[in-house]
């Protein structure tokens, strides 16, 4: 007889260093790199970035969206 085991979905986070490594990497995807330089300052405005959003409320985070995406937050609540 076979046993079947079930395995709940779980939420994958990420840390703020792999939000800034993943949008690094989306934005030098499809371009060429003139130096390391620019790829530091690339990061470590991504990694600022994320540090900021960890630190805000989602209510705060709409802000900073295009409001067609901020309604869409805002239904999800209700």
């Amino acid at each position: 007889m076979t046993e079947k085991t079930k395995v709940a979905p779980v939420l994958m986070q990420r840390n703020k260093f792999d939000v800034a490594m993943e949008l690094t990497h989306l934005y030098y995807r499809d371009q060429l790199v003139d130096s390391i330089e620019e790829v530091q300052e690339a990061f470590t405005k991504f990694y600022a970035t994320a540090d900021m959003a960890e630190r805000m409320c989602g209510d705060d985070l709409v802000k900073l969206v295009p409001e067609k995406i901020a309604r869409l937050w805002q239904a999800r609540r209700i």
